[in-house]
């Protein structure tokens, strides 16, 4: 069946029937992936969107003709999903008879497109669908999720799968593994692990210590000392506070002793 060489008038009376219910039900199995499904706040991955004729189908399939997908963002506040900076590589991208779809909220409704130029996609191998990018937020869990389109009038099936032969196409999609978790980390966590330097002496008093630690932008740090680590024991600041070089040079005056970092700010 050539469909490249049908007349625009042809592909747009194709695009109605392509959204009539078809032969059969889940004809296609979507799956989605993030490039990263672990990133931190103010970082960005992409999410990609894939689709293949299910396997009792594909011998007897000739492509994917046409899609029309929802794209569900299960938590906005964690991450948000750039929808207008949405890529349909594979797909025709006619003007006419594509959508980047519709916002709701932090989902997006209506995403449809065909592939009436490009043979066997999504036969052999899965052909993706769409990529967007998605920015980290805040720390927290999020899941994106695909499911069977809705909001534009008149379209009923999500997929149609076009035979080889003659015959009726086969329509519809299965949503089973059309999930990604994305995990956002925060951003300004810092533990400056404090690291200590003999510079003379034994280690016994009289010698000299160099504390250092790397410092967290944008905090003050001060570098305490106690003589025993019981309940009740006061921390003391160190002389030359605050210490924001993450140095610190100390005489051993007494025996042994404890020392931590304190940090106050942002």
């Amino acid at each position: 069946m050539k469909l490249i060489d049908l007349s625009r008038v042809a592909i747009l009376a194709l695009s109605l029937v392509a959204f009539a219910p078809g032969a059969l039900a889940q004809a296609v199995v979507v799956t989605l992936g993030l490039d990263s499904p672990s990133i931190a706040a103010g970082q960005a991955t992409t999410l990609r969107v894939f689709a293949q004729v299910a396997p009792a189908m594909q011998a007897t399939s000739d492509r994917i003709f046409s899609w029309y997908v929802d794209i569900g963002n299960t938590n906005g506040v964690v991450a948000v999903a750039n929808y207008a900076a949405m890529v349909r590589a594979t797909s025709d991208n006619e003007p006419q008879l594509s959508s980047s779809g519709t916002a709701d909220g932090a989902h997006r409704r209506g995403v449809y497109d065909f592939f009436i130029n490009r043979p066997g996609a999504g036969v052999s191998a899965p052909v993706e669908l769409m990529r967007i990018p998605v920015t980290g937020q805040t720390a927290g869990r999020t899941r994106f999720v695909v499911t069977a389109g809705s909001g534009v009038a008149g379209f009923s099936s999500d997929f149609l799968v076009l035979p080889l032969a003659e015959g009726a196409p086969a329509s519809g999609g299965n949503y089973t593994a059309a999930f990604a978790d994305l995990v956002v980390s925060g951003t300004g966590e810092c533990a400056p692990a404090l690291q200590i330097t003999r510079l003379t002496g034994d280690g016994g008093p009289g010698g000299t210590l160099q504390l250092t630690f790397t410092p967290c932008a944008g905090r003050t740090h001060v570098v305490e000392y106690r003589a025993r680590f019981e309940p009740g024991e006061v921390w003391t600041a160190l002389p030359g506070g605050p210490h924001d070089s993450g140095s610190v040079i100390v005489s051993n005056s007494g025996g042994s002793g404890y020392f931590r970092v304190r940090t106050t700010g942002p």
